[in-house]
C-alpha cells in the first residue's frame, strides 16, 4: 500500500514538472518572434550604389534620345524602404517594351567607348579596382553586340569586349655589327691548246679603306707540280682596281701540263701589298679550287671566277648541314643538324649564340634568316632546325650563281655584343674554295646530301 502511494507521487511529481517546462519553452519562442517582427517593421535596406539596372539606363541616354522613368539622383549613396522598392519593381514590370528599343549597330565608335568609360563611378569595397585591358588601349578594343533575333523578350544591354588581337611583349632584337664587303678577285682560266694554263686577272674590289697601297703582289701555287708564280702590280692602288683597263697585261701562263692530268690539279693563290710605308701587309688568300670539280675547260672555254679573298684560319668549330631540293620545289631546304667544338668559358653563364644563314647571288645578298639563341652551356649541342629558301628565279643554267654562307655569332666577350666567330661557305668552285664546293657538287647530283664543315674564324 505504502509502494503504490509513493509510485502516485512520483509520476504527479514528473507531470507537473514536464508542464512547466513546456511553459517556459513556449513563452520564449512567443518572446523571440515578437522582438524579430518589430526590429523587420522597422528595419530600413541601405544601398551604396543604386541598381546597376538604373546606373546603365543613366549612360545610354548620353547616347540615344529615349525617355525613361528613373530620376538622376546622387549615386553615392541612397535610402529606399520596402515601399519604395515595391514601386520600383512595379513600374519595372508596366515599361512598355517599345519604349526601351534603340537602333543596336553591329560596332559601336570609338566615341561611345570612350563616353561609356568616362563616367564617374564610386568606389566601393565590393567592386573590382582593376582591369585586365591596359586603360590607355580602351579605346582601340572594338566592341559588338550579339544580332538580334525575333524574340522581343530578350534583350542583351551589357556590350561585350572583343580582344581579337593580344599584344605580346616583343623580344629583344638582337643587334649586330654588319659585316664590311669582302675583298673580291675576278679572274678567268683557260686551257690552251699548246697545253698551257693562263690565268688573266680582270679587277679587285674592295681593298681596305684605312690602307693606302703602293704595290700589290699576287702569288699563284699550283699543286702537285709545285710550280709558283707571282705578278706584281706597281700603282698607287685605291679600293678597287680594274685589270682590263692595261691592255690585259696582267696574267699568268703555266706550261706542260696535259689535258688528261688537269683534273689532278690544285689552285690557290695568296695577295698581299706594300703600303706607303713599305710595309708588306697581308691582305689574304683564295682557298684550293679543285679541277677536277669544274668540266668547262675543253676547246679552249674561259672558265670566270669571282672569289672572296680572305684569311683563312680553321677554327676547332664543325657544324653538320644538310641541303635538300626536289625536282618539283622551287626552295632550297636549309637543315642544321648539329654543332661541336665550341668554348665555354666558365665565368660567362650568361653566353649565347645563334647562326645566321645568308644566301647569296655572286656574293651579293638575297634572303638572310636566323636561328633562335642557345646558351652555350656545353661544347656540342643537337640544332634540328630548317630554313626554306625560295629559288624561283634560277634554273640550271644559273643555279651556280648562288652561294649558302654560314655566319655563327656569340657574345661570349669582353663587351657582350654579338661578333662573328667564324663562317664557312657553301657554293659552286666558280665562287668559293673548300669543303664547301664538294658538299654543293654533291647536293647537285644527289639532290639531298649532308656534310660536316669547318668554320673558319673571323678576322676581327
Amino acid at each position: 500500500m505504502i509502494l503504490s502511494i509513493l509510485f502516485g507521487i512520483i509520476v504527479a511529481v514528473c507531470l507537473v514538472s514536464t508542464l512547466i517546462f513546456y511553459v517556459f519553452i513556449r513563452s520564449r519562442e512567443n518572446l523571440r518572434s515578437s522582438s524579430m517582427t518589430s526590429i523587420t517593421g522597422k528595419q530600413q535596406i541601405k544601398y551604396s550604389l543604386r541598381p546597376s539596372f538604373d546606373t546603365i539606363t543613366k549612360i545610354l541616354n548620353q547616347d540615344f534620345s529615349f525617355r525613361t522613368s528613373f530620376s538622376s539622383g546622387n549615386r553615392s549613396s541612397s535610402t529606399i524602404n520596402d515601399s519604395e522598392y515595391n514601386d520600383f519593381d512595379s513600374k519595372k514590370q508596366h515599361r512598355s517594351v517599345e519604349s526601351i528599343i534603340v537602333p543596336i549597330t553591329p560596332l559601336r565608335s570609338t566615341s561611345m567607348v570612350a563616353t561609356l568609360f568616362q563616367t564617374p563611378r564610386s568606389c566601393s569595397s565590393n567592386r573590382r579596382q582593376g582591369s585586365i585591358v591596359d586603360a590607355t588601349q580602351m579605346a582601340l578594343i572594338p566592341f559588338s553586340l550579339p544580332i538580334r533575333n525575333n524574340n522581343n523578350d530578350k534583350y542583351r544591354r551589357r556590350s561585350v569586349a572583343v580582344c581579337n588581337n593580344i599584344i605580346e611583349p616583343r623580344e629583344n632584337i638582337i643587334t649586330t655589327n654588319n659585316l664590311t664587303l669582302p675583298c673580291l678577285l675576278s679572274f678567268s682560266i683557260i686551257y690552251l691548246k699548246t697545253s698551257q694554263i693562263k690565268i688573266q686577272f680582270h679587277s679587285i674590289q674592295s681593298l681596305p679603306l684605312n690602307i693606302h697601297f703602293q704595290q700589290l703582289t699576287i702569288k699563284v701555287k699550283l699543286t702537285p707540280d709545285g710550280k709558283e708564280k707571282s705578278i706584281q702590280i706597281k700603282k698607287i692602288i685605291e679600293n678597287q682596281i680594274i685589270f682590263e683597263d692595261e691592255n690585259n697585261q696582267f696574267f699568268l701562263l703555266f706550261s706542260n701540263i696535259p689535258f688528261e692530268k688537269l683534273n689532278e690539279r690544285i689552285l690557290s693563290m695568296t695577295i698581299s701589298g706594300k703600303d706607303q710605308t713599305k710595309k708588306t701587309i697581308h691582305i689574304g688568300q683564295i682557298g684550293k679550287i679543285n679541277f677536277n670539280q669544274i668540266n668547262q675547260f675543253e676547246n679552249e672555254n674561259r672558265v670566270e671566277f669571282l672569289h672572296a679573298i680572305e684569311k683563312i684560319k680553321p677554327s676547332s668549330i664543325e657544324l653538320l648541314i644538310s641541303l635538300e631540293k626536289n625536282d618539283d620545289d622551287q626552295y632550297i631546304h636549309v637543315g642544321l643538324q648539329r654543332i661541336k667544338g665550341l668554348k665555354i668559358d666558365q665565368k660567362k653563364f650568361d653566353a649565347k649564340c645563334y647562326l645566321q644563314i645568308i644566301l647569296l647571288d655572286r656574293h651579293r645578298s638575297l634572303l638572310t634568316q636566323q636561328t633562335k639563341t642557345y646558351r652555350l652551356q656545353s661544347s656540342n649541342f643537337i640544332i634540328d632546325q630548317e630554313h626554306n629558301f625560295n629559288i624561283v628565279t634560277y634554273n640550271s643554267n644559273n643555279f651556280d650563281r648562288l652561294m649558302i654562307m654560314f655566319n655563327l655569332y656569340s657574345n661570349a666577350n669582353h663587351t657582350n655584343e654579338y661578333k662573328c666567330i667564324g663562317h664557312v661557305k657553301i657554293g659552286s668552285p666558280l665562287l668559293c674554295s673548300g669543303n664547301g664546293t664538294i658538299h654543293w657538287q654533291q647536293f647537285k647530283a644527289r639532290k639531298s646530301f649532308s656534310m660536316w664543315h669547318t668554320l673558319n674564324k673571323e678576322q676581327h
